[in-house]
Formats: structure tokens, sequence, C-alpha cells
């Protein structure tokens, strides 16, 4: 069991762990900064990490649940685990996240605007979350508006490894897993296998009723993760990554005449299967400088007994070829291209892309600067060019600000273009213009953004059609974060978002709430034993009633969750654990008309030999 901290790292912060009596200062690596693992310290990007051992300290479930440890990003859950969800990065929606595990592209072209499924992905194989903010088009291309994030698996262990997982709670859930490693030669591997089981409750609930008055709606998930690699020679390497989900959610769904919301309907359920695939090959000319190529292949599969058709199916492949090399002392550079072909069944349209890029990062004695630029190339719309810029000083007294800007684009989704009436193949990216500036002394920082959107893609009620808005939308807001071991006993985690998102009329876009707080505290009385709290405030939280005619706005927001957690160490290779969600037992809505979890009690155990 991971001791005396839990490890949460803010925007261009290094990592403090209370180790023992010990404090050790961590330098985390990263990728999705420029593409190529890079020292945390060394970035100009605003960047957050969810580390494995923070995942099992806190015996987290799936990634759209790691993302409320952050405090920032708010989550919108239609009902209990693996139900339909949106995640509101810096306040932007969804799609306008650019999802990857180990770089596989994990956005689904089958979803109404290309968003990708969190929901459906579980953690237990996972190293790190990288959750870089802010503009990112100039490095990742379309969609890396609001920004990046990227799933880092595990990979093998030095020595033959195994692992498992046992948990049973609340709602009939369980969760069983396991996991073996080794290097053997020049031949490395990872293999893991994760279940999941849930009877759940019923994801439609009327506003202040309880969802367990209703037909449950249950989940199951199986989800497979392997990953290779071989050693050709001291220079060159091959590998491979898979991954395989097959899940399973019940939902509930509407009168067809009227439209009404049916909770208690009890044959309705989604089977999404998604696989992911790669190989790459590597070769080092020395530890600074390489050549890298790969070829993804990402596919959703969707089958609803109920939907209008009998399958949704999409893929996205991806060949990427880069380079990074250091020129000079303290500088570098990565630069590349790469091809991506995204299709569906429903539209049988595809989306086809080129893009070149290059980044750029030069460090002079207390002062680091990255440049990138990136030129996308289309069929189906005008080519776009983005940039971003950032710069960062570290003075003295471990004070330290940086600042980026940058452009980014939204391509409309297959279904904005094709989509039957509603369809528009007229429509082209919606454009962005991105700025932060963070501030940091020690273990607190400050952080501002503000984000300018035109060209905004809409829904007309009028003619039913997917149009282009005029105008311009603003997301803008400022986080405080304060992260620290106390004592050899005590850690704590604070933080405050205060976030504004608007449409171009000033209007509040619904499901984010205009301010979040987040409070944790780590207690340590032994070596063997910690125990944990998390207290978290959703402020105000506009919504829309959608079984009124007209709409009707509602209010979501304004509550507190408590949950705590105890981890005890029965021996160096087991740990017993008790978790606890929503002990307050409050009755509250994500998503208005959609149930949310009343107290929840889970036990487990995590075991390494």
């Amino acid at each position: 069991m991971f001791t005396k901290t839990t490890l949460s790292l803010v925007a261009c912060a290094t990592l403090v762990a209370s180790l023992g009596a010990d404090t050790l200062t961590l330098d985390p690596i990263v990728v999705s900064a420029s593409k190529t693992e890079q020292s945390l310290k060394e970035t100009t990007a605003n960047i957050d990490v969810i580390t494995h051992e923070e995942l099992e300290e806190n015996h987290i479930t799936s990634v759209m649940e790691a993302l409320r440890i952050l405090g920032n990003i708010p989550i919108a859950q239609s009902g209990g685990i693996g139900q339909t969800s949106s995640f509101f990065q810096r306040g932007f929606s969804s799609d306008n996240t650019v999802v990857l595990i180990d770089g596989l592209r994990y956005n689904d072209p089958t979803t109404t605007k290309g968003q990708a499924q969190l929901e459906h992905l579980m953690v237990n194989d996972i190293e790190r979350i990288e959750i870089l903010n802010g503009a990112q088009s100039g490095i990742w291309g379309a969609n890396a508006v609001a920004g990046v994030i990227n799933i880092i698996t595990k990979k093998a262990t030095e020595k033959l490894q195994l692992g498992g997982t046992l948990e049973y709670g609340s709602y009939a859930t369980s969760k069983i897993g396991a996991n073996i490693s080794q290097k053997l030669g020049n031949l490395s591997y990872y293999v893991g296998l994760n279940q999941l089981k849930s009877n759940g409750f019923s994801a439609q609930t009327p506003r202040g009723e309880n969802p367990e008055d209703y037909e449950a709606d249950g989940y199951k998930n199986q989800t497979f993760n392997a990953k290779l690699g071989y050693d050709i020679t001291a220079s060159d390497t091959l590998r491979g990554q898979f991954t395989f989900i097959d899940a399973k959610v019940q939902y509930d769904g509407n009168d067809p005449f009227t439209y009404a919301p049916l909770p208690n309907s009890s044959t309705n359920e989604v089977h999404q299967i998604n696989s992911l695939g790669s190989l790459g090959y590597r070769h080092s000319f020395n530890a600074d400088n390489y050549i890298d190529a790969s070829y993804a292949l990402t596919s959703f599969d969707k089958k609803d007994p109920l939907g209008y058709t009998t399958a949704f199916k999409g893929t996205n492949k991806e060949r990427t070829l880069l380079g990074s090399f250091h020129y000079a002392p303290n500088s570098s550079v990565v630069l590349g291209g790469n091809t991506l072909t995204s299709k569906d069944t429903i539209s049988s349209h595809e989306l086809d892309s080129k893009g070149v890029f290059l980044t750029n990062t030069n460090r002079f004695e207390n002062l680091i600067l990255t440049e990138s630029l990136r030129h996308d190339m289309y069929d189906t719309f005008n080519d776009k060019t983005t940039g971003k810029i950032g710069v960062k000083y570290l003075f003295a007294n471990n004070i330290t600000l940086s600042g980026n800007y940058g452009t980014a684009y939204r391509t409309p989704s297959l279904y904005e273009l094709y989509a039957g009436y509603y369809g528009n193949p007229n429509l082209q990216p919606e454009t962005t213009k991105s700025f932060d500036m963070t501030l940091q002394y020690k273990h607190l920082s400050l952080t501002h953004y503000n984000n300018l959107v035109d060209n905004l893609i809409g829904y007309n009620p009028s003619t039913y059609v997917n149009e282009q808005v005029s105008g311009t939308s603003r997301f803008k807001g400022y986080e405080v974060r304060y992260n620290n071991s106390i004592s050899e006993l005590f850690s704590i985690d604070l933080s405050y978002t205060k976030l504004s998102a608007k449409d171009k009329d000033g209007k509040y876009l619904i499901r984010r709430p205009q301010e979040s707080a987040m409070g944790s505290l780590s207690y340590y009385p032994m070596s063997t034993l910690s125990l944990g709290t998390t207290i978290n405030y959703i402020g105000t939280r506009p919504d829309t009633d959608y079984t009124t005619y007209p709409f009707t706005a509602v209010q979501t927001g304004r509550y507190t969750l408590v949950s705590a957690v105890m981890n005890y160490d029965l021996n160096s290779n087991i740990t017993l654990y008790l978790k606890g969600d929503n002990l307050t037992d409050k009755r509250y809505q994500e998503v208005d008309g959609y149930g949310t979890a009343g107290r929840s009690v889970y036990t487990g155990l995590n075991a390494k030999f």
C-alpha cells in the first residue's frame, strides 16, 4: 500500500510526498505536453496528474470517477456506474477534449459529437492519468480545445509480479481483477483482466425522489488489457498494445408518444464493445534522440435493441511518424506528421485528415519557452493552422509563474454533418483562442484561464438542423489549490474552482457548476493503517427540464458530499480496505431527472506477489 500521502499534482507543480519520516520531492515524467517524455517541471503547460497510487488508495473504479479527485472538472452522469456521462474540462463539453489511451484515440465517432465514453474505462491497469489543460490543437490537432486526457497503462515489471483485487458493496456491486507482468530477456509483457458487476439503481428518477423506489438498471463490464514489448537490438524496439472492453448497461426509456420518462422500464439495454490496438517501432540514436512510427486502430460497436438501427459501429485509423531531438543543451524539438480516418456505419461517411506538427522547447537558466505549430489538411473542411506558445519562469524562494496562449478548433462530428434531417454538410469547425496563467508558491497555486469560442455549432429548434451560430462564447475561471504533507501523520489537499461558462448571449451553459470546492484529509496513525476523508461541494448548477414544453430551467447544485476510506496492510502483500461514499445519504442529481447513489459502502482487498 502507498503510505503517508495521497498523490495529487497541480498545474506545473512538483510532487511532494511524505514517506515515513522522510520527505521527498519527485519530478514526474509526462508525455502529453509535447508528444514525448518530458519532466513535468520542464513544461510550461498547465497539467494535472493522477497516479496509480492515488487511484489505489482511494479505490477508484472508473476514469470518470477518477476525474472527481481533482475537484476542478465537473461531472454529469445520467444515473449510476456505466450510465451515459459528460465532463466539462474548463467548462467545455466532452467533445472538446481528446482522450488517448497510450496514444490511441478513444473518442467515439458514432456519438453525437465524437465524445469519449469515459464511463466504460476502468482504472485497474492504469499507471497514471495526465490531464493537459487549455487549447492543444497546435500539438494534438482537431478537438483538443479544452485539452487532452492521456491515460498511460501499466508496463512490465522487472521481475514476475502477480496482482489481484476483490471488492463487494452496495447495490450488489462486485469487482474482481487479476494481472501479471514480467520482463523475460528482450521480451516484456503486462496482461490484466477485470470484471465489474452492479445491480445499480434506477437511471431515470423524478426530481426529489429516491432512485431505489424504482426498477434498478444494472451494469456489467469486462475489460482485457495487454501490453507487449520486444527489444530487437539495444537501439530498436517493437511494441504492441490491445484493449478490449465489453460493457452492458440497462437504461430507462421514454414513452414513444408523449416522450415522458419511464423510470420503471425494464427491457432497455445497450451492449457496447470497444477495442483498441496499436503497433509501434522506435529507433533510438542515443538516450535523448529517437524516431518513432506507429499504427493505431480503435473500434466502437454499440448494439441497442430499441434503437433506430440494430448497431452503430465506428472506427479511427491513425498513422504517426515523429522524431524527438536534442539539438543543443537544454533545447529540444519534436516534429512529425500523422493521418487520421474516422468513420461510422450510420452516416456511411468518413472524415480524413493529414497533419504535420512541430514543438520546440528551450531552457535558459530559470526561463523555459515552448512553441508549437501544426497544420491540418481536410477533404471536408478548410485547412486549419493552429499554434501554442508557453513561458515559465522559476523565481527564487520557490515561486513559479507560467502562462500559455494557444489556438484550437473542433470539427463537426459525423452526426452533426450527416445525421438524417438534422445534419448539415456545410458546417465548418468551431475555433477557440485560449489563455491561462499559473502562479505557484511552494504548495499553493492559483490558475486563471480565459477561452473565446467562435463559429459555434448549435441545434436550431426552428429548422431542426445543426447550424453555425454567430457570436462569441466565453469560458473563463480560476482555480486555487493547496496540497501538502503537514506532518508525518497528516496530509491535506484543498481546492476551489470558480467557473463562468456562457454562450454568446451571456447565458450560463447547463450542467456546469459555477463554483465547486474540495477538501481532503489523510491520517496515518501507523505504518500499516491510513484513514482519509473527502468533502466535495457543488455550487449553483443550471439545468433544463426536458419533460415539459416549453422547456423550463431548473437548478441541480448546492449540495455537499462526504466520503471516507480506510486502508490496512495485512502484510507486505495484501491490503484490506473499507470505503464509504455519500455518507450523509444526500439526495441529489447531476443531471435533472436522473438518480444518484445514496449512502454506499464497499469492502475489498488488493494483493501483489
